[in-house]
């Protein structure tokens, strides 16, 4: 049998006390040209990176991984070629999301859109019988009719692009610099 020991008075805790330093380097011009070159050609590389990742599309595996490390280890540094291939992987997966999340938003306008373009114009909304309201006039409804032909086209643009399993749309932060990084829709 186990014995519980006594309770203590009751107390706050306090808040977070830590410090967050922000700061830029002071350096020199001549090592500022060296961070900047530096910069351009990891920016390339991982550009080149980011190409050869969305070429992959969902066939990525390990092996994969494995060999553009190596190639990019050639290049750079071991360390380096992690890191870049690390930020592809994030990079080209928060792309994925992102097209996923757009499709979803798509889906979503339509079907409103489609479920109050049913009713006649000025109809109440029925919650219980899970009725949307009809659009107010006739100039509305056909603005409403024309937006939706729009958003269809519109995902029928994704949905295909999403079934192309090489066509990822990818933007690295730096795109105006390393136009590359940007993978642009075909046709």
């Amino acid at each position: 049998m186990s014995v519980l020991g006594k309770l203590g008075a009751p107390f706050v805790v306090p808040g977070p006390a830590g410090v967050a330093i922000r700061d830029r380097l002071r350096v020199s011009e001549s090592d500022a040209a060296v961070l900047a070159e530096v910069g351009m050609v990891l920016g390339s590389l991982a550009a080149a990176d980011l190409a050869e990742r969305s070429r992959q599309g969902r066939a990525h595996d390990a092996a994969g991984w494995a060999v553009r490390k190596r190639e990019l280890t050639g290049r750079s540094s071991a360390r380096w070629a992690g890191s870049i291939t690390k930020a592809t992987h994030d990079q080209w997966a928060l792309a994925r999301r992102g097209q996923a999340a757009h499709l979803a938003w798509l889906r979503g306008q339509i079907a409103s859109i489609e479920a109050r373009l049913a009713r006649p114009l000025g109809a109440k909304a029925d919650k219980r019988a899970g009725l949307a309201r009809g659009y107010a006039s006739r100039s509305e409804w056909h603005a409403k009719s024309r937006r939706l032909h729009t958003l269809k086209d519109r995902l029928a643009v994704v949905e295909a692009d999403r079934r192309r399993a090489g066509c990822e749309w990818c933007a690295a932060a730096n795109a105006s610099r390393t136009p590359a990084t940007t993978l642009r829709r075909p046709g």
